[in-house]
């Protein structure tokens, strides 16, 4: 008796929480911005991503609304005055695609001699299939700020290396040049390079030395490097 209690009230929750989610959809937010095809070909226009759906639209100034997968466009971006920043896009193959030629889309998080990429998490599990829509992807605030809900990668040579697996993948095979003035960063900071901010502060760290002359690098240590 007390199973079927709780499974009639599991359904009452989920389907009530259907019910909100559809009342509560989010603003679709429009950005100006611009969208290259891979036969480059630009367009111009307000764009608005969806996470989700890896969609981009783009409505032109006769009001059109025309949306592109990522096996259609290499890149796209806009100035997001929320954040104060450029974002940009880039359509990259699928590693979980073997054997297969599909592009997915990924934000640049970060520029330099270590590019670091990231994707909305893929969601598992019946529960949250049944509670997500893709309307609640749409690129705002409240989904990109929240660095938990996406998967980060350094994009090296072809290649997409995850965070995860940051010291086996990334590190001791690309980073370790400044392994010497990286180790006393973190002493010096008192950086966490078990978890995820920590470890993009080391990457853009090792960003910063490999765009300065290397023997500059080792002279001066981090001591004149910006905080």
């Amino acid at each position: 008796m007390k199973k079927a209690y709780v499974f009639i009230f599991s359904t009452i929750f989920v389907l009530f929480s259907l019910t909100s989610s559809k009342a509560s959809y989010p603003k679709v937010i429009w950005h100006a911005g611009h969208v290259e095809l891979w036969d480059r070909t630009d367009l111009e226009g307000d764009l608005s991503y969806n996470w989700a759906a890896e969609m981009v639209s783009i409505r032109q100034e006769d009001g059109r609304v025309r949306t592109f997968s990522a096996n259609q466009v290499a890149r796209f971006g806009w100035f997001d005055y929320s954040q104060h920043k450029l974002r940009n896009f880039v359509a990259l193959a699928n590693p979980a695609d073997k054997g297969l030629i599909n592009q997915v889309f990924y934000e640049v998080c970060m520029d330099g001699s270590l590019t670091v990429v990231r994707r909305l998490r893929q969601s598992h599990g019946l529960l949250k299939r049944l509670l997500s829509h893709p309307t609640h992807a749409t690129d705002q605030p409240s989904l990109t700020e929240n660095i938990d809900l996406f998967d980060y990668f350094v994009y090296d040579a072809g290649r997409l290396l995850a965070l995860n697996r940051f010291y086996t993948d990334i590190y001791e095979p690309l980073m370790t040049t400044f392994k010497k003035e990286i180790r006393q960063y973190v002493q010096t900071h008192n950086i966490n390079d078990r978890l995820l901010p920590g470890r993009l502060l080391l990457i853009d760290r090792y960003n910063w030395f490999v765009q300065h002359d290397s023997k500059a690098a080792s002279v001066k240590g981090v001591a004149d490097a910006p905080n």
